[in-house]
């Protein structure tokens, strides 16, 4: 999929290669260029999930010891572990 950005009559350049690359990010092409630059074997992509879920399995823990803390943040971080 192309990126077209087309400059309007009373566009700087600036302004231009800022929606340019307001346009890149929004579409995630160098985050997916950067991740297919090295092999990850599958093994080591199950240790990195395992270990950002248990991650959040700490997170969940200390802040249910919390006494300030909102349900919501609460419901986010169970969402995310379900």
């Amino acid at each position: 999929m192309p990126i077209v950005i087309r400059a309007k009559q009373n566009d700087s350049t600036n302004d231009v290669i800022k929606r340019f690359k307001r346009a890149v990010t929004q579409v995630d092409i160098v985050q997916k260029a950067k991740d297919a630059a090295f092999f990850i074997s599958k093994a080591s992509m199950r240790a990195s999930k395992r270990m950002d879920m248990n991650r959040l399995r700490r997170r969940a823990r200390s802040l249910k010891r919390m006494k300030n803390v909102s349900e919501l943040s609460l419901q986010r971080i169970n969402d995310r572990l379900h």
